[in-house]
């Protein structure tokens, strides 16, 4: 019998091994479902930035939409907010506080997770219309948000200031 008649059917052999999955692995993400905004890695959703998994288990809650919405309370530099703050929504990871401080304009915040959730937002020397700066940053706990946030003026002064605002 010729060598190569004993190699040929243990090269196909060899072959049909190597790219046939081995019996009793699984794969992790068989009847794992993220939803549009997200793709299993090893079993676990990985959500898209801006998207969080939700109680359907997949990626359908969109950070923004847990900061829309009417809020009232004070403001550390301003005192007594006289006209609600309204949050809308600019994208899936960016809302707009509209009455920001009680200045009635409006600063665009940028989302951030802190500690594995979308709870947070920070201000990135934002300039309103009437050309305040704003720096600063706020946390969102249930229906409440706290923020300490610094706003420089035209003529160059600043000052520090905290609001706590609730749905």
């Amino acid at each position: 019998m010729s060598k190569k008649l004993f190699l040929l059917p243990a090269l196909v052999m060899g072959a049909f091994l190597l790219f046939m999955p081995a019996c009793g692995e699984s794969d992790p993400c068989k009847d794992v479902e993220c939803g549009a905004n997200g793709i299993c890695i090893e079993g676990t959703c990985d959500c898209d930035p801006g998207y969080e998994l939700g109680a359907s288990s997949q990626c359908d809650v969109e950070w923004a939409t847990k900061f829309l919405g009417s809020y009232t309370g004070t403001d550390g530099c301003g005192g007594a907010l006289t006209q609600p703050v309204n949050i809308t929504r600019i994208s899936e990871r960016r809302i707009r506080i509209t009455n920001f401080g009680g200045f009635g304009s409006y600063v665009d915040a940028d989302i951030k997770v802190v500690s594995g959730t979308a709870n947070a937002f920070e201000l990135n020397n934002f300039v309103d219309p009437a050309q305040r700066r704003f720096t600063g940053s706020g946390t969102l706990t249930g229906n409440a948000i706290s923020a300490t946030y610094t706003v420089t003026y035209t003529d160059g002064t600043s000052e520090t200031c905290t609001f706590n605002i609730t749905k």
